[in-house]
């Protein structure tokens, strides 16, 4: 499912996508990694600006808390959307053999 979230809100909205909630049910780790200090992990973000609308936003980022929260308000409005099936491309023809068999190699006389 394609999930798209639109801020209904009159200002800017971020959230931060703590591991404990985010990266748990994406099942890989979103996190950056902050250089020393024992490879310290930051949590990603979302920002919508004003009026914005997101597209194929991450299904795990509606575990998030504070996500719920401003979608139940109605502050973030949610929509999903069933995946398209990808546009089917006609099967690629092959060279013909004679094609093939006519270049030149290098370094051949």
């Amino acid at each position: 499912m394609s999930v798209t979230l639109t801020n209904a809100l009159g200002r800017l909205v971020t959230f931060l996508l703590p591991h404990e909630s985010y990266c748990v049910a994406r099942g890989a780790c979103a996190c950056g990694v902050q250089p020393g200090r024992g490879g310290r992990r930051l949590p990603s973000s979302l920002t919508l600006a004003t009026g914005v609308t997101l597209e194929d936003v991450p299904e795990a980022a509606l575990s998030v808390p504070a996500v719920a929260a401003a979608i139940r308000r109605g502050d973030v409005t949610l929509t999903r959307q069933a995946p398209t099936a990808p546009p089917s491309s006609p099967p690629s023809v092959a060279p013909e053999a004679s094609a093939r068999a006519s270049r030149k190699k290098r370094g051949a006389s």
